[in-house]
């Protein structure tokens, strides 16, 4: 039997859903029609429930009617229609996921907020564009010069970026100190080991006439050099790690500290340039928002006329929703 994902004929499944809820339809009909039409769709299709069944998409009408709202979101291959008592319905224009799931016995949606508008714009689709297009226009110039006076603002940030990058010292690294006792005793072993014959030891060694002698001779130098060993070693380990460990502890927390301050430094570096190149992407995708006569409604555009820098983010990814959106755009017929 033919798995069947969605039904067709969408517009009138959701009244009859409606109908069926005891609930007044309104003008929902008009409203999702008008939403299709706006985002180029000749029908409308309602997904079956199912076991891990869920859609991603641009929510494009959220109509409210009672305790139950109807919503059509745009996955880019098909307009989709639920009615469902959803307790909270992010803005229209929002990206958002549909997600099957059961609530005991019964079959559900539930709707999860990906990224929402910001930046005082806000999409209603199925409005009537050519009435508002000439009022709402100069959102684009806006954000045109708020992206340019945040980007003037992080190019100066990289030039104060990159005195105090130059500013700092920079680090020897050194070998972990258990590496460092290792080769001063080392090369104190070598040292002892190697020390030449003294004078007296030269002259007991020019008497030396049997092997016994020789052997005996080396016996004693060899107990001479581990005796001295000892006693400098003793003297190593109860006074001159303690001052090579304090010394290295003090070298440590100053390369810690000028490391840290490196890293502080070099991420807001990557960030600033990140988001200087952020910048010049965004202004190149006002155009291509700006052509596709999206309907577009401006409300409070101060906060980010006043303050760029502080709502760069907000722009940006305003920008990236309504581009999407855009590069979306079914032909209309």
């Amino acid at each position: 039997m033919h798995d069947v994902k969605f039904l067709d004929r969408g517009v009138q499944v959701i009244l009859d859903s409606i109908a069926r809820r005891r609930e007044d339809p309104g003008k929902t009909k008009d409203a999702l029609w008008k939403a299709a039409w706006a985002r180029g769709y000749q029908d409308i299709l309602v997904p079956v429930h199912g076991p891990d069944t869920r859609y991603e998409g641009i929510l494009c009408l959220a109509n409210r009617l009672g305790k139950l709202t109807v919503v059509a979101i745009d996955t880019t291959e098909r307009m989709l229609a639920v009615v469902e008592p959803f307790e909270e319905v992010p803005p229209v224009g929002s990206k958002v996921r549909l997600t099957a799931i059961f609530l005991g016995e019964r079959e559900t949606w539930v709707m999860k907020t990906l990224a929402t508008m910001g930046s005082g714009i806000t999409l209603r689709f199925g409005e009537d564009i050519g009435n508002k297009q000439l009022g709402d226009s100069g959102w684009g110039d806006v954000l045109r010069a708020a992206l340019t006076a945040a980007r003037a603002a992080e190019n100066q940030l990289t030039i104060k970026l990159n005195a105090e990058r130059i500013a700092l010292p920079h680090i020897d690294h050194e070998p972990e100190f258990k590496e460092q006792v290792m080769k001063v005793d080392e090369e104190m072993r070598k040292r002892i080991s190697s020390a030449p014959l003294t004078p007296e030891e030269e002259k007991e060694k020019s008497k030396l006439r049997t092997q016994e002698q020789a052997n005996a001779f080396f016996e004693r130098r060899k107990a001479k050099l581990a005796e001295q060993y000892r006693v400098e070693s003793l003297e190593f380990r109860s006074k001159t790690i303690p001052e090579l460990r304090a010394a290295y502890d003090k070298r440590k927390a100053n390369n810690d500290r000028v490391q840290a301050e490196i890293d502080r430094v070099t991420k807001l570096m990557g960030e600033n340039l990140a988001n200087v190149e952020l910048a010049g992407q965004a202004i190149k995708m006002i155009e291509r928002i700006e052509e596709a006569s999206l309907p577009i409604f401006v409300g409070d555009m101060s906060a980010v006329k006043n303050d760029p820098r502080a709502h760069f983010k907000e722009i940006v990814e305003t920008l990236s929703l309504l581009f999407e959106i855009a590069s979306t755009q079914r032909r209309r017929v």
